[in-house]
């Protein structure tokens, strides 16, 4: 109400600010709700694709430097800043499997080392329909929605896979302003502060576009 009034030139008397509703949390209840929930698993998918996309481009390794040779020894290539990136990755999505397991009672996580087959699997473990709503659920595993959404946008990056800047999407207010915010992983609409993801902003277009 306020923001129309603004945007309305701040004729008469501003509205009374809405009654900001007391929001407690219960045991038993969700820390994360339904739609962030979605985003969630979806950017746990994606940062499965990038990894995988960025496995394929690169070996995992740097050449060794002539100077690391020693006499008499095999000189060993050092492990490359992409293999360093993904190394890190599988390790935290793995421990946060393991930590869900013990949470949910199901097992332990399967044994083996931190391959790429061992990432996806426990992405594919995570995401699993009714899972991920028990896993966040978890006080100390609520960590898991930060976590995906910044290895999302770090990957993005890496992958130099980033949306345009400004979609022609017709907002609801009506409006053509979205903007796509990086942090955010979503179009934002500078009129009315809507978010949208890539895919409903394309849908958007195209269900404007002539037959």
């Amino acid at each position: 109400m306020v923001d129309a009034w603004a945007r309305g030139g701040e004729v008469g008397e501003p509205p009374a600010e809405p009654e900001v509703p007391e929001v407690r949390w219960r045991p038993g209840e969700p820390l994360v709700c339904g739609r962030c929930t979605a985003s969630v698993r979806a950017a746990l998918l994606e940062v499965d694709t990038f990894a995988s996309q960025l496995a394929r481009e690169a070996d995992g390794f740097r050449p060794p430097s002539k100077w690391s040779r020693v006499s008499g020894s095999r000189p060993k290539p050092a492990v490359s800043p992409v293999g360093e990136l993904l190394e890190k990755l599988t390790g935290g999505l793995l421990d946060f499997e393991g930590r869900a397991r013990v949470w949910l009672g199901a097992g332990s996580r399967p044994g083996g080392v931190r391959s790429a087959v061992a990432r996806s699997r426990a992405v594919g473990w995570l995401v699993e329909s009714g899972r991920l709503e028990s896993v966040l659920a978890a006080e100390d595993l609520v960590g898991l929605a930060e976590f995906a959404l910044s290895w999302r946008l770090v990957l993005e990056r890496v992958v130099g896979d980033e949306p345009p800047a400004w979609s022609p999407a017709r907002c609801r207010c009506g409006e053509r302003s979205f903007r796509w915010d990086a942090r955010a992983g979503f179009y934002v609409c500078a009129a009315c502060g809507s978010h949208v993801s890539e895919g409903e902003a394309s849908a958007r277009v195209e269900e404007e576009a002539p037959r």
